[in-house]
């Protein structure tokens, strides 16, 4: 019984901490999902969605997801009529705004992983900001297959 009392008070008091980073920065993280690592692959994908309510610029400087030993920032950019993906050193979140960060576009890289991600997981991530500024979320793991468009209109069929 107090093993439960206790599992509930830390996911309580996370919670709340989680809570009040959000409020406090005022920076707002939804739909914060990674890409299960194929295997013998060494690098795979997160996207989210970064709101800054905020009345002045944000500096994004670093992601940090646990089991994973390196997250960077990317974008795509189209040179010589090809489209490439670029290393971002920090990206600046116009105030009262949203960054999606998709497919085809802004982007996590994410390396070396530490243990093999299962569909499913939920894993922390931190955001940190020039300002010293963090801020906490939960990502899920989602495999390939959930990101692959389906040809049956959009809607994926499970069968057991």
């Amino acid at each position: 019984m107090s093993r439960v009392f206790t599992t509930l008070m830390v996911s309580a008091a996370a919670l709340f901490f989680c809570t009040f980073s959000f409020a406090h920065s005022e920076i707002m993280v939804s739909d914060a999902k990674v890409r299960q690592f194929l295997p013998a692959s060494t690098s795979s994908v997160a996207y989210l969605s970064i709101m800054n309510h905020g009345d002045s610029e944000r500096v994004l400087q670093r992601v940090d997801i646990e089991s994973i030993g390196r997250v960077e920032i990317h974008t795509h950019d189209m040179q010589d009529g090809m489209m490439k993906m670029r290393k971002l050193d920090q990206l600046t979140l116009q105030p009262n705004a949203t960054q999606v960060f998709q497919s085809g576009g802004l982007h996590l890289m994410l390396f070396e992983p530490e243990q093999v991600l299962n569909v499913g997981e939920d894993l922390k991530m931190t955001l940190y900001f020039a300002d010293g500024d963090h801020v906490f979320t939960q990502a899920k793991v989602f495999s390939l297959m959930d990101e692959m468009p389906s040809s049956e209109g959009g809607h994926k069929h499970h069968h057991n």
